[in-house]
């Protein structure tokens, strides 16, 4: 005990302590009730399917889907009894199958209302409507014959537009595929076995239209493969139906020379149609499948004109003045273009100018044409302009057979010449000059117009030197002199190639001298060795020897005038 008058302890400070102590403890309680609240807010995140455990979202769409193959099912049974009441005339026959092909369409339109998310019910619904009328219109044209092939048709074409619209506004791909896939697949069988071209030529045309039509819209771009390629079959079959050595064979309905040619014609024209919107107005790049599909379409359209241009004298005017109208249209798209657009038109232009051309007009006035157009595209600027200018100068180097008697009169014996090969031989040394004037086109395109130009203009020099000949020394003379002579033309013209390469400082056309002393040597070898005058072959060495000599000195640049 505390002494006596000793003052009572002091218990503030333990108190103090406690309230302090208590006031800590409700402010972490009431910060971990905040933190609670907040974790309660959110939502808690689903655990992750253990490893091998079945998923329930794929088993309970599984099970869903049972309904849908019943509801399908159904629809087919409705099919087959509508197929009962006609067959038994409880309908009649034209009524049971308009009846039948509103079925159809009911179930397509079930298909595109279906919500997007339910993609199943979507294709099983859609396949419910080709499963009804695909068959239906096999009996009902070949078994029944109550629908005519063009009555059928006009069937599937309404349906695959029908498809195409309703599923426009969500975007169905798979209402479209399924619908246009029983189009084209109908098509085929019905055409197969009716034997009527005609009416399924149509409906496949207007098939392929109507999806390039989606196309330029930049819907179901996936499909257009399939209606490209069966157009290209219909067509395809179409022409060897009729002009096979055998002819139409028996039991086809007969398919008119006109109705196939403008078949021919609408090829091409829709899909040049299509692509030109593509490019031009919506800004796209060629596709791989627009350039070959194209190719395949001109072909076509081109290759089965002129087999049946020999039937009538009419179609290859015709033919041509498509073909040139093409051509046009191609080459006035290139022009507001560039990169592989302004390319790929521009091929199509040349290719088609070309054929045109030569479906109305002679060899020798095809070639006149294309060297006046390999002129022009000589004197543009651009380098793909000038490439053109090229390929219309060898065009015409080939058609005018310009190119083969230049290389009978250097190597070979012949010793006539023409005024169109000496004519071409200016065009070519003109195109040259255009080419290669101010700033150079390109290596490789001067090395051909280069070779082109030299080619032709050493078969007029070979010709001028033998009738130059025969003219001092008789007609008599001996043909001994005439190949040293030419052989004397490769020698003069590899070391002249040589100089102005060096002069220029052309390399590319250093190739073409290693190309001219080749040829030398083998006139040196196999002509002039077996030639019986003696005296000629030396010539021959002489000229072939010197050459050899002047060909190193002569490859080196030259020192410009500043240096």
């Amino acid at each position: 005990m505390p002494p006596p008058g000793a003052p009572p302890e002091e218990k503030r400070p333990d108190a103090d302590e406690l309230l302090r102590a208590v006031r800590q403890l409700e402010d972490r309680v009431a910060r971990l009730e905040q933190r609670l609240e907040l974790a309660g807010v959110a939502a808690p995140s689903p655990a992750p399917p253990q490893a091998g455990e079945p998923s329930r979202t794929a088993l309970t769409e599984g099970v869903g889907a049972i309904p849908i193959l019943g509801r399908a099912l159904l629809g087919l049974a409705g099919a087959y009894v509508l197929r009962a009441l006609t067959e038994s005339h409880a309908l009649p026959p034209a009524s049971g199958v308009f009846a039948a092909i509103l079925y159809a369409v009911a179930w397509l339109v079930w298909a595109a209302r279906t919500p997007a998310g339910r993609r199943a019910e979507t294709v099983l619904y859609s396949l419910t409507a080709a499963l009804v009328l695909g068959p239906l219109l096999w009996e009902s044209t070949l078994r029944l014959q109550v629908v005519s092939t063009w009555a059928a048709a006009a069937v599937l074409l309404l349906f695959t537009l029908f498809g195409l619209i309703l599923s426009w506004r969500k975007n169905l791909l798979i209402v479209a595929t399924i619908a246009t896939l029983t189009g084209v697949l109908t098509a085929a069988a019905l055409l197969i076995g009716s034997h009527d071209v005609v009416p399924f030529l149509v409906l496949l045309l207007a098939i392929a239209a109507a999806v390039e039509v989606s196309a330029c819209l930049d819907h179901w771009l996936s499909e257009r493969w399939l209606t490209a390629a069966a157009a290209d079959l219909v067509v395809l079959l179409a022409t060897y139906l009729v002009t096979n050595a055998r002819g139409l064979p028996e039991g086809y309905a007969p398919i008119p020379l006109w109705a196939l040619l403008a078949a021919q014609m609408a090829l091409p024209a829709v899909y040049l149609s299509s692509t030109l919107v593509r490019t031009r107005l919506r800004g796209f790049t060629f596709t791989a499948f627009e350039t070959a599909q194209m190719g395949l379409a001109f072909a076509l359209a081109v290759g089965g004109g002129l087999q049946l241009a020999g039937r009538d004298p009419r179609i290859a005017p015709a033919l041509a003045a498509v073909t040139l109208g093409c051509a046009a249209a191609c080459y006035a798209a290139s022009f507001a273009l560039r990169g592989r657009n302004l390319h790929t038109y521009a091929a199509f232009g040349f290719l088609l100018l070309v054929a045109g051309t030569r479906l109305v007009l002679p060899a020798g006035m095809a070639a006149a044409v294309w060297s006046v157009l390999a002129l022009a595209g000589m004197a543009a600027q651009a380098p793909a302009w000038r490439w053109h200018g090229c390929l219309y100068l060898l065009s015409a180097l080939i058609a005018s057979r310009a190119w083969a008697q230049a290389t009978d009169l250097v190597l070979g014996g012949d010793d006539r010449s023409s005024g169109l090969a000496l004519g071409l031989a200016g065009v070519a040394l003109a195109c040259c000059a255009l080419a290669l004037r101010g700033q150079p086109p390109g290596r490789l395109l001067a090395a051909i117009l280069a070779g082109a130009a030299f080619w032709l203009a050493g078969g007029i020099a070979a010709a001028a030197l033998v009738h130059s000949y025969h003219r001092l020394f008789g007609a008599l003379a001996p043909h001994a002199y005439c190949a040293t002579l030419r052989t004397a033309v490769l020698a003069v013209g590899a070391v002249l190639l040589a100089w102005a390469g060096a002069r220029w400082k052309r390399l590319e056309l250093t190739p073409l001298v290693y190309l001219v002393m080749l040829l030398g040597a083998y006139r040196l070898l196999l002509v002039d060795l077996r030639q019986e005058g003696k005296a000629a072959l030396v010539l021959s060495l002489l000229a072939y020897g010197a050459a050899l000599m002047l060909l190193p000195r002569w490859m080196q640049p030259r020192p410009s005038a500043a240096g």
